[in-house]
């Protein structure tokens, strides 16, 4: 899963900035986005999409992703490692971008919030490094993801006080991230001391059984 997700994230960055001329990068942008405009229209393709799509920092945002995808996937295997930040980046989107309608609707916010550019694997990547930092194998590997996780939250945040997008999909996901590990981990302990089915007795034939 790791290497399938940063794969066709890099492939999308090489195509981004080596194929695409600016109008079209900004194009893509525009097509791939989560916000309220494009989940009306097109949710499924966009929710999709947008995870690998992003406007910069695609190095950073490659390295702190290898980070996190590594571990859950150690962790908790293939599917389940999907499970964790599909969940986290869908429920990110959505609430954050809930949150953006009410206000909108409340009249705290201009109709151009309906078309912001909302791109990236951010939402993925600071789900993996929390659920990476939680329940990962190794010590090593726990204390990588948590200095992934401190490096980037300044930036993860900002603008959470006044409930920008990006950040609150950022805490949504992260809280997400924290929550299906651990669902995943009470699931995998119940069923190690689940027992397996009652074992047939055996012994040797009752004394003085009739025998033809």
């Amino acid at each position: 899963m790791p290497v399938t997700f940063l794969g066709l994230f890099a492939a999308m960055w090489m195509v981004q900035a080596l194929v695409l001329p600016p109008g079209a990068r900004q194009a893509v942008i525009a097509w791939a986005s989560t916000n309220l405009a494009n989940l009306a229209v097109n949710p499924v393709g966009t929710l999709v999409v947008s995870a690998f799509v992003a406007e910069g920092a695609q190095g950073v945002l490659l390295v702190a992703a290898a980070i996190g995808l590594f571990p859950i996937t150690r962790r908790f295997g293939n599917l389940r490692a999907v499970v964790l930040i599909s969940a986290s980046h869908v429920l990110g989107t959505l609430i954050s971008q809930g949150v953006a309608l009410v206000r909108l609707e409340a009249g705290l916010l201009s109709d151009s919030v309906r078309t912001i550019p909302d791109v990236g694997p951010s939402y993925v990547l600071c789900a993996a490094l929390v659920a990476a930092f939680l329940y990962g194998h190794g010590r090593f590997r726990r204390l990588l993801a948590l200095a992934g996780w401190c490096a980037l939250v300044p930036v993860l945040l900002d603008g959470l006080l006044s409930l920008e997008v990006a950040a609150v999909g950022h805490v949504v996901a992260m809280l997400t991230g924290a929550l299906v590990g651990w669902l995943l981990l009470a699931l995998e302990r119940r069923r190690k001391r689940t027992p397996l089915g009652p074992v047939p007795a055996t012994g040797a034939p009752v004394a003085g059984t009739a025998q033809t």
